[in-house]
């Protein structure tokens, strides 16, 4: 499967266009996360308005993983990303 980058601001366009490329609409997707409709074109609108956990929770829904990279021009230094491990590694400044 081929990887692509996505830069955080592009996250809207990515949750659509996977939504869509799904075939569910809103309340389909959202009937998946628990929510309504409407909080869910909330999320299209405005994803850096959600928690860390829903936002693993619906890339988890569109069935796509994040990926953390020690050296972004290596592909094989990919390691699939939870929202445990973004924790983890965190490191408050």
């Amino acid at each position: 499967m081929a990887l692509k980058k996505v830069n955080l601001n592009e996250v809207t366009v990515l949750i659509r266009t996977r939504r869509r490329e799904l075939g569910l609409t809103q309340k389909q997707l959202g009937e998946k996360l628990g929510i309504d409709q409407r909080t869910v074109s909330s999320l299209e609108k405005n994803p850096g308005s959600i928690s860390v956990n829903r936002f693993f929770a619906v890339l988890d829904a569109l069935q796509v993983n994040l990926f953390s990279s020690t050296d972004p021009r290596d592909e094989s230094s990919l390691a699939r990303l939870t929202v445990d491990q973004l924790f983890r590694n965190a490191k408050i400044v």
